[in-house]
């Protein structure tokens, strides 16, 4: 199904996020309700980009300037395109706060509040999670953050995905804003 023919992005007000190359085409702040397994359409559905998983090859890197470890991509990284998911473990903001106390005195953290909607909830990558894990903060990133709603809908718990905010070259470090909502 097309975005014309009645899909399902009905919580997006029958607009797509994405446009025909997976490119996201709504504004930073907005939600992202990909199609599901309620869905009558297949995996080849354009509403599907997040679910897919990242199609860029990354590969890690220890940096010159002493903030330890980095993302760098091995390829070229189209505008608006679908980079990486941050994975990790769910657990309260309660824990969060337990926890970041002993990152704080290791000198690394790993938390990414899930605060779409309401603080409840923390993504902690320091034991589980992928590469996303070693990208670093920066106050001109190329990377921008997006909450995605796919299986569960409970606005509490957006997976987080990070797309590019522009053409990033081949041996590019990827960043983030950390402080970005």
């Amino acid at each position: 199904a097309s975005a014309g023919g009645g899909c399902c992005p009905g919580a997006s007000r029958h607009r797509f996020a994405y446009n025909a190359a997976g490119q996201v085409r709504i504004r930073a702040g907005l939600p992202i309700y990909e199609c599901n397994s309620r869905c009558r359409c297949g995996a080849d559905c354009p509403n599907r980009v997040v679910q897919r998983g990242g199609r860029y090859d990354l590969c890690i890197f220890r940096t010159a300037d002493g903030r330890g470890w980095g993302v760098r991509a091995l390829q070229r990284i189209r505008k608006n395109s679908f980079v990486m998911e941050y994975v990790g473990e769910i657990i309260t903001s309660e824990e969060a706060e337990r926890r970041g106390q002993v990152y704080d005195r290791q000198g690394a953290t790993y938390l990414f509040d899930l605060d779409y909607v309401e603080d409840v909830y923390t993504v902690d990558a320091a034991h589980y999670g992928n590469i996303s894990h070693f990208v670093n903060h920066s106050c001109d990133p190329n990377l921008q953050v997006y909450n995605v709603f796919i299986e569960n809908l409970d606005q509490r718990l957006p997976r987080i995905a990070l797309f590019a905010t522009r053409p990033i070259r081949a041996g590019e470090e990827l960043t983030f804003d950390y402080n970005m909502h």
